[in-house]
Protein backbone atom coordinates (compact mmCIF):
# COMPACT_ATOMS: atom_id res chain seq x y z
CA UNK A 1 0.00 0.00 0.00
CA UNK A 2 2.44 2.47 0.64
CA UNK A 3 4.55 1.61 -2.02
CA UNK A 4 1.29 2.27 -4.33
CA UNK A 5 1.02 5.74 -2.58
CA UNK A 6 4.66 6.86 -3.41
CA UNK A 7 4.12 5.59 -6.81
CA UNK A 8 1.16 7.80 -7.19
CA UNK A 9 2.93 10.58 -5.51
CA UNK A 10 5.53 10.69 -8.02
CA UNK A 11 3.19 10.62 -10.92
CA UNK A 12 1.23 13.73 -9.49
CA UNK A 13 4.57 15.29 -9.35
CA UNK A 14 4.39 15.05 -13.13
CA UNK A 15 1.30 15.77 -13.88
CA UNK A 16 1.62 19.41 -12.74
CA UNK A 17 5.27 20.27 -12.74
CA UNK A 18 4.16 23.87 -11.82
CA UNK A 19 2.57 23.21 -8.65
CA UNK A 20 4.78 20.43 -7.74
CA UNK A 21 8.23 23.17 -8.05
CA UNK A 22 6.12 25.54 -5.98
CA UNK A 23 5.66 23.08 -3.74
CA UNK A 24 9.24 21.93 -3.69
CA UNK A 25 10.56 24.78 -3.17
CA UNK A 26 7.98 26.10 -0.62
CA UNK A 27 9.41 23.46 1.64
CA UNK A 28 12.69 24.06 0.57
CA UNK A 29 13.10 27.61 1.41
CA UNK A 30 11.16 27.54 5.03
CA UNK A 31 13.66 24.77 5.82
CA UNK A 32 16.45 26.34 4.59
CA UNK A 33 16.15 29.50 6.95
CA UNK A 34 14.76 27.12 9.91
CA UNK A 35 18.27 25.13 8.97
CA UNK A 36 20.40 28.06 9.43
CA UNK A 37 18.38 29.21 12.97
CA UNK A 38 18.94 25.47 13.91
CA UNK A 39 23.01 25.55 12.70
CA UNK A 40 23.92 28.77 14.54
CA UNK A 41 22.19 27.81 17.88
CA UNK A 42 23.74 24.10 17.85
CA UNK A 43 27.15 25.50 16.83
CA UNK A 44 27.18 28.19 19.59
CA UNK A 45 25.51 26.12 22.76
CA UNK A 46 26.38 22.29 22.12
CA UNK A 47 29.83 20.68 22.81
CA UNK A 48 31.78 19.95 20.25
CA UNK A 49 35.90 19.64 20.78
CA UNK A 50 37.82 21.29 22.72
CA UNK A 51 34.82 23.10 24.66
CA UNK A 52 32.88 19.15 24.85
CA UNK A 53 31.55 20.00 28.53
CA UNK A 54 29.55 23.37 27.27
CA UNK A 55 26.44 21.68 29.11
CA UNK A 56 27.90 21.77 32.41
CA UNK A 57 30.28 24.90 32.03
CA UNK A 58 29.33 28.02 33.83
CA UNK A 59 31.29 31.51 34.00
CA UNK A 60 31.91 33.90 35.86
CA UNK A 61 33.40 36.93 33.97
CA UNK A 62 33.03 40.07 35.88
CA UNK A 63 32.46 41.22 39.30
CA UNK A 64 31.69 44.59 40.81
CA UNK A 65 33.32 46.27 43.84
CA UNK A 66 31.46 48.96 45.76
CA UNK A 67 32.70 51.10 49.04
CA UNK A 68 31.73 49.00 52.00
CA UNK A 69 30.43 52.21 54.08
CA UNK A 70 28.73 54.38 51.15
CA UNK A 71 27.84 52.49 47.48
CA UNK A 72 30.29 54.51 46.14
CA UNK A 73 33.53 54.07 44.58
CA UNK A 74 31.83 51.53 42.35
CA UNK A 75 34.13 49.80 40.18
CA UNK A 76 32.81 47.05 37.03
CA UNK A 77 35.35 44.51 34.97
CA UNK A 78 37.49 41.36 35.23
CA UNK A 79 38.01 39.49 38.43
CA UNK A 80 41.07 39.83 40.58
CA UNK A 81 43.31 36.59 41.61
CA UNK A 82 42.64 36.96 45.33
CA UNK A 83 39.38 36.90 45.30
CA UNK A 84 39.43 34.06 42.60
CA UNK A 85 41.46 31.77 45.09
CA UNK A 86 39.25 32.78 47.74
CA UNK A 87 35.72 31.98 45.90
CA UNK A 88 36.37 29.97 43.14
CA UNK A 89 39.30 27.61 43.34
CA UNK A 90 38.25 25.70 46.79
CA UNK A 91 34.47 25.38 45.11
CA UNK A 92 33.14 21.94 46.52
CA UNK A 93 30.54 21.71 43.63
CA UNK A 94 32.97 22.27 41.21
CA UNK A 95 34.78 19.36 39.79
CA UNK A 96 36.91 21.96 37.84
CA UNK A 97 38.00 25.42 37.94
CA UNK A 98 40.24 27.32 35.52
CA UNK A 99 41.00 31.09 35.56
CA UNK A 100 42.28 32.76 32.39
CA UNK A 101 43.45 36.19 31.12
CA UNK A 102 42.21 36.80 27.18
CA UNK A 103 42.14 39.50 25.29
CA UNK A 104 39.49 39.46 22.47
CA UNK A 105 40.53 42.72 20.61
CA UNK A 106 43.83 42.76 20.54
CA UNK A 107 46.89 40.71 19.52
CA UNK A 108 50.49 39.89 20.35
CA UNK A 109 53.30 39.03 17.64
CA UNK A 110 54.97 36.08 18.40
CA UNK A 111 58.09 35.55 16.82
CA UNK A 112 60.80 32.62 15.98
CA UNK A 113 64.32 33.16 17.70
CA UNK A 114 66.16 34.35 14.63
CA UNK A 115 63.43 37.08 14.03
CA UNK A 116 62.42 36.04 10.33
CA UNK A 117 59.01 34.98 11.34
CA UNK A 118 56.17 36.29 13.17
CA UNK A 119 52.67 35.26 13.52
CA UNK A 120 50.03 38.20 14.81
CA UNK A 121 48.53 36.18 17.99
CA UNK A 122 45.84 35.82 20.48
CA UNK A 123 46.96 34.69 23.49
CA UNK A 124 45.27 33.16 26.74
CA UNK A 125 47.07 32.94 29.97
CA UNK A 126 45.60 30.20 32.00
CA UNK A 127 46.29 27.53 34.38
CA UNK A 128 46.76 23.84 34.56
CA UNK A 129 42.87 23.13 34.60
CA UNK A 130 42.36 24.48 31.58
CA UNK A 131 43.70 21.46 29.87
CA UNK A 132 41.04 19.21 31.82
CA UNK A 133 38.07 21.86 31.55
CA UNK A 134 38.54 21.06 27.42
CA UNK A 135 39.45 18.89 25.20
CA UNK A 136 42.10 19.70 23.05
CA UNK A 137 43.68 17.50 20.29
CA UNK A 138 47.40 17.68 20.41
CA UNK A 139 49.46 16.67 17.72
CA UNK A 140 53.13 17.16 20.02
CA UNK A 141 54.10 17.78 23.33
CA UNK A 142 51.30 18.06 26.34
CA UNK A 143 50.16 20.87 28.04
CA UNK A 144 52.61 22.69 30.83
CA UNK A 145 52.73 20.73 34.32
CA UNK A 146 51.29 21.80 37.83
CA UNK A 147 55.05 21.84 39.13
CA UNK A 148 56.31 23.92 36.27
CA UNK A 149 53.07 26.02 36.51
CA UNK A 150 54.12 26.67 40.27
CA UNK A 151 57.79 27.47 39.41
CA UNK A 152 56.24 30.28 36.83
CA UNK A 153 58.70 28.54 34.00
CA UNK A 154 58.00 29.85 30.60
CA UNK A 155 56.01 27.59 28.48
CA UNK A 156 54.15 27.38 25.49
CA UNK A 157 51.64 25.62 23.67
CA UNK A 158 51.03 26.80 20.20
CA UNK A 159 48.02 26.02 17.32
CA UNK A 160 49.43 24.32 14.07
CA UNK A 161 48.96 27.18 12.32
CA UNK A 162 51.14 29.30 14.60
CA UNK A 163 53.64 26.31 14.88
CA UNK A 164 53.93 26.15 10.77
CA UNK A 165 54.47 29.80 10.40
CA UNK A 166 57.48 30.29 12.49
CA UNK A 167 58.80 26.31 12.38
CA UNK A 168 57.99 25.42 8.46
CA UNK A 169 55.93 22.43 10.61
CA UNK A 170 54.09 21.56 13.91
CA UNK A 171 56.88 19.82 15.00
CA UNK A 172 57.96 22.54 17.41
CA UNK A 173 58.02 20.94 20.71
CA UNK A 174 61.31 21.77 22.82
CA UNK A 175 61.93 25.31 20.33
CA UNK A 176 61.80 28.38 21.54
CA UNK A 177 60.06 31.55 20.71
CA UNK A 178 59.68 35.07 21.76
CA UNK A 179 56.34 36.91 23.14
CA UNK A 180 56.87 40.25 23.68
CA UNK A 181 60.70 40.15 23.98
CA UNK A 182 60.52 37.16 26.36
CA UNK A 183 61.46 34.08 25.69
CA UNK A 184 59.36 30.63 25.57
CA UNK A 185 59.69 27.22 25.45
CA UNK A 186 57.09 25.36 23.22
CA UNK A 187 55.67 22.35 24.87
CA UNK A 188 52.67 21.51 23.23
CA UNK A 189 51.20 21.60 19.98
CA UNK A 190 47.02 21.23 19.15
CA UNK A 191 45.17 21.52 16.06
CA UNK A 192 43.36 24.78 15.65
CA UNK A 193 40.38 25.73 17.34
CA UNK A 194 37.22 26.93 15.92
CA UNK A 195 36.40 30.88 16.65
CA UNK A 196 33.13 29.74 17.60
CA UNK A 197 34.87 27.74 21.24
CA UNK A 198 34.79 31.42 22.24
CA UNK A 199 36.21 30.11 25.71
CA UNK A 200 38.77 27.99 24.75
CA UNK A 201 40.09 29.74 21.56
CA UNK A 202 43.49 31.31 20.53
CA UNK A 203 46.97 30.65 19.22
CA UNK A 204 49.06 30.88 21.90
CA UNK A 205 48.36 29.64 25.62
CA UNK A 206 50.70 30.09 28.21
CA UNK A 207 50.36 29.47 32.16
CA UNK A 208 49.68 32.78 33.82
CA UNK A 209 52.54 32.95 36.56
CA UNK A 210 54.82 33.25 33.53
CA UNK A 211 53.85 36.55 33.28
CA UNK A 212 54.86 39.56 36.06
CA UNK A 213 51.58 41.46 36.16
CA UNK A 214 49.14 38.21 36.88
CA UNK A 215 48.91 39.49 40.45
CA UNK A 216 47.78 42.67 39.69
CA UNK A 217 44.41 43.63 41.37
CA UNK A 218 42.61 46.37 42.95
CA UNK A 219 39.81 47.14 45.48
CA UNK A 220 41.26 45.15 48.08
CA UNK A 221 41.89 42.05 45.50
CA UNK A 222 38.55 41.48 43.94
CA UNK A 223 39.03 43.67 40.44
CA UNK A 224 41.89 42.19 38.31
CA UNK A 225 42.64 40.77 35.22
CA UNK A 226 41.07 37.86 35.14
CA UNK A 227 38.00 35.13 34.21
CA UNK A 228 36.69 32.10 36.02
CA UNK A 229 35.23 28.54 34.56
CA UNK A 230 33.75 26.50 36.10
CA UNK A 231 32.83 22.60 35.12
CA UNK A 232 29.87 21.29 37.51
CA UNK A 233 30.33 18.08 39.64
CA UNK A 234 28.44 15.68 38.40
CA UNK A 235 25.22 15.16 41.11
CA UNK A 236 25.58 19.30 41.62
CA UNK A 237 23.03 21.64 40.17
CA UNK A 238 23.39 24.86 39.15
CA UNK A 239 21.40 26.50 42.44
CA UNK A 240 24.35 24.49 44.55
CA UNK A 241 26.84 26.19 42.65
CA UNK A 242 24.88 29.73 43.28
CA UNK A 243 24.65 29.31 46.70
CA UNK A 244 28.00 27.96 47.22
CA UNK A 245 29.44 30.70 45.74
CA UNK A 246 26.99 33.81 47.41
CA UNK A 247 28.09 31.90 50.80
CA UNK A 248 31.76 32.60 49.70
CA UNK A 249 31.71 36.05 48.23
CA UNK A 250 29.46 37.05 51.88
CA UNK A 251 32.69 35.01 53.93
CA UNK A 252 35.16 37.14 51.18
CA UNK A 253 33.20 40.48 51.87
CA UNK A 254 33.67 40.26 55.81
CA UNK A 255 37.08 40.30 55.95
CA UNK A 256 37.28 43.35 53.56
CA UNK A 257 37.70 46.67 55.22
CA UNK A 258 36.80 49.17 52.84
CA UNK A 259 34.98 47.40 49.40
CA UNK A 260 32.80 44.79 49.25
CA UNK A 261 32.20 42.19 45.79
CA UNK A 262 28.79 41.72 43.96
CA UNK A 263 28.58 38.61 41.18
CA UNK A 264 24.95 39.52 41.03
CA UNK A 265 23.10 36.46 38.61
CA UNK A 266 26.35 34.91 37.81
CA UNK A 267 27.14 32.35 36.96
CA UNK A 268 25.87 32.62 33.05
CA UNK A 269 25.37 29.07 31.18
CA UNK A 270 26.79 28.60 27.97
CA UNK A 271 23.67 29.09 26.32
CA UNK A 272 23.31 32.83 28.49
CA UNK A 273 26.78 33.52 27.37
CA UNK A 274 25.76 33.25 23.59
CA UNK A 275 22.70 35.69 24.45
CA UNK A 276 25.13 38.03 25.99
CA UNK A 277 21.77 37.70 28.97
CA UNK A 278 24.70 38.83 31.34
CA UNK A 279 24.21 42.02 30.37
CA UNK A 280 20.56 41.86 30.68
CA UNK A 281 19.16 40.20 33.41
CA UNK A 282 19.77 36.39 32.32
CA UNK A 283 16.38 34.14 33.37
CA UNK A 284 14.04 36.57 31.86
CA UNK A 285 16.50 37.58 28.91
CA UNK A 286 16.90 33.84 28.29
CA UNK A 287 12.98 33.43 28.36
CA UNK A 288 12.39 36.22 25.80
CA UNK A 289 14.96 35.16 23.57
CA UNK A 290 13.50 31.59 23.12
CA UNK A 291 10.35 32.98 22.89
CA UNK A 292 11.42 35.27 20.10
CA UNK A 293 13.54 31.99 18.31
CA UNK A 294 10.05 29.85 18.84
CA UNK A 295 7.88 33.50 17.03
CA UNK A 296 10.41 33.15 14.46
CA UNK A 297 10.10 29.49 13.29
CA UNK A 298 6.47 29.55 13.75
CA UNK A 299 6.42 32.03 10.98
CA UNK A 300 8.77 30.26 8.86
CA UNK A 301 6.65 27.21 9.27
CA UNK A 302 3.25 28.79 8.88
CA UNK A 303 3.02 30.85 5.71
CA UNK A 304 4.78 28.43 3.57
CA UNK A 305 2.17 25.53 5.00
CA UNK A 306 -1.05 28.24 4.34
CA UNK A 307 0.33 28.51 0.93
CA UNK A 308 1.13 24.61 0.40
CA UNK A 309 -2.55 23.67 1.88
CA UNK A 310 -4.26 26.10 -0.77
CA UNK A 311 -2.00 23.89 -3.25
CA UNK A 312 -2.88 20.64 -1.92
CA UNK A 313 -6.72 21.86 -1.85
CA UNK A 314 -6.55 22.56 -5.29
CA UNK A 315 -5.19 19.11 -6.35
CA UNK A 316 -8.02 17.53 -3.90
CA UNK A 317 -10.83 18.98 -5.86
CA UNK A 318 -9.40 18.04 -9.15
CA UNK A 319 -9.37 14.26 -7.36
CA UNK A 320 -12.49 14.16 -5.99
CA UNK A 321 -13.99 11.71 -7.88
CA UNK A 322 -11.11 9.51 -7.87
CA UNK A 323 -11.23 9.77 -4.13
CA UNK A 324 -15.37 8.68 -4.49
CA UNK A 325 -15.01 5.78 -6.10
CA UNK A 326 -12.19 4.86 -3.61
CA UNK A 327 -14.72 5.81 -0.55
CA UNK A 328 -17.17 3.81 -2.87
CA UNK A 329 -15.50 0.57 -2.58
CA UNK A 330 -14.30 0.35 0.92
CA UNK A 331 -11.77 2.75 1.24
CA UNK A 332 -12.26 4.45 4.55
CA UNK A 333 -11.74 8.42 6.00
CA UNK A 334 -8.47 6.91 7.39
CA UNK A 335 -7.37 5.43 4.14
CA UNK A 336 -7.70 8.53 2.42
CA UNK A 337 -6.27 10.73 4.59
CA UNK A 338 -3.40 8.17 5.02
CA UNK A 339 -2.90 8.91 1.12
CA UNK A 340 -3.23 12.36 0.57
CA UNK A 341 -0.41 13.05 3.71
CA UNK A 342 1.76 10.00 2.28
CA UNK A 343 1.56 11.27 -1.05
CA UNK A 344 2.09 15.27 0.03
CA UNK A 345 5.05 13.56 2.42
CA UNK A 346 7.08 13.21 -0.82
CA UNK A 347 6.30 16.32 -1.74
CA UNK A 348 8.13 17.43 1.88
CA UNK A 349 10.74 14.88 2.09
CA UNK A 350 11.90 16.42 -1.58
CA UNK A 351 11.73 19.62 -0.25
CA UNK A 352 13.37 19.59 3.01
CA UNK A 353 15.72 17.85 1.84
CA UNK A 354 16.64 20.38 -0.91
CA UNK A 355 16.38 22.93 1.80
CA UNK A 356 19.01 20.92 4.12
CA UNK A 357 21.01 21.62 1.02
CA UNK A 358 20.30 25.58 0.71
CA UNK A 359 21.16 25.90 4.31
CA UNK A 360 24.50 24.93 3.94
CA UNK A 361 24.70 27.04 0.98
CA UNK A 362 23.33 29.75 2.61
CA UNK A 363 25.61 29.56 5.72
CA UNK A 364 28.63 29.90 2.96
CA UNK A 365 27.30 32.76 0.92
CA UNK A 366 26.39 34.20 3.93
CA UNK A 367 29.30 33.61 6.02
CA UNK A 368 30.42 36.99 6.33
CA UNK A 369 27.50 38.23 8.30
CA UNK A 370 26.66 34.47 9.81
CA UNK A 371 29.82 33.56 10.56
CA UNK A 372 31.49 36.07 12.50
CA UNK A 373 31.96 35.87 16.21
CA UNK A 374 33.83 38.53 18.53
CA UNK A 375 36.96 36.57 17.35
CA UNK A 376 36.90 37.14 13.90
CA UNK A 377 35.63 35.20 10.96
CA UNK A 378 34.87 31.25 11.88
CA UNK A 379 34.15 28.43 9.96
CA UNK A 380 31.65 25.52 10.24
CA UNK A 381 33.12 22.18 10.61
CA UNK A 382 31.67 18.71 10.60
CA UNK A 383 32.51 18.08 14.36
CA UNK A 384 30.36 20.99 15.07
CA UNK A 385 27.44 19.36 13.93
CA UNK A 386 24.94 16.54 14.72
CA UNK A 387 22.77 14.60 14.44
CA UNK A 388 20.35 16.91 15.83
CA UNK A 389 20.64 18.78 13.51
CA UNK A 390 19.30 16.57 10.88
CA UNK A 391 16.46 15.09 13.19
CA UNK A 392 15.38 18.93 13.28
CA UNK A 393 15.33 19.08 9.79
CA UNK A 394 13.39 15.72 9.28
CA UNK A 395 10.59 17.22 12.60
CA UNK A 396 9.97 19.74 10.66
CA UNK A 397 9.49 18.22 7.48
CA UNK A 398 6.61 16.03 9.18
CA UNK A 399 5.68 19.53 10.74
CA UNK A 400 5.10 21.08 7.45
CA UNK A 401 3.25 17.55 6.21
CA UNK A 402 0.78 18.13 8.83
CA UNK A 403 0.26 21.71 8.37
CA UNK A 404 -0.39 21.52 4.83
CA UNK A 405 -2.06 18.67 3.77
CA UNK A 406 -3.99 17.57 7.08
CA UNK A 407 -6.58 19.98 6.73
CA UNK A 408 -7.58 19.76 2.93
CA UNK A 409 -7.29 15.66 3.40
CA UNK A 410 -9.58 15.47 6.18
CA UNK A 411 -12.00 17.81 4.54
CA UNK A 412 -12.00 15.78 1.02
CA UNK A 413 -12.27 12.44 2.86
CA UNK A 414 -15.67 14.00 4.56
CA UNK A 415 -17.07 14.93 1.12
CA UNK A 416 -20.61 12.47 0.96
CA UNK A 417 -20.04 9.26 -1.28
CA UNK A 418 -22.01 10.52 -4.66
CA UNK A 419 -21.42 14.48 -4.49
CA UNK A 420 -17.84 13.24 -4.87
CA UNK A 421 -18.28 10.53 -7.59
CA UNK A 422 -20.34 13.21 -9.32
CA UNK A 423 -17.49 15.77 -9.22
Amino acid sequence: MIKQYFKQAIRLLTENKLLSVISILGTALAICMIMVIVILYIVNTAGFKPEVNRGRSYYFNSVMSEGKEDGRRISYGNIGLPFIRGCYYPLKSAELVTAVIRDDWSKQPATSMDGLNNYSSRIIETDPAFWKFFDFDFIGGAPFTQANFESGIREAVLSESVARTLFGSEQAVGKEIKLDFTVFRVCGVVKDVSRFAKKSYADIWIPYTAASSYEQSWDEGISGMFCCYVLLKEGCSRTDLKQEVDERVRLYNSGLSDYRAKIFDQPNSQIEEWMYASNVGQGGAVAKVYLRYAIILFVLLLVPALNLSGITLSRMRKRIAELGVRRAFGATKGNIIGQVLMENLVLTLAGGLLGLCLSYVAMWLLRDWLLVTSLGEAGLSMNMLNGYVFLAALFFCLVMNLMSAGIPAWRVSRVNITNSING
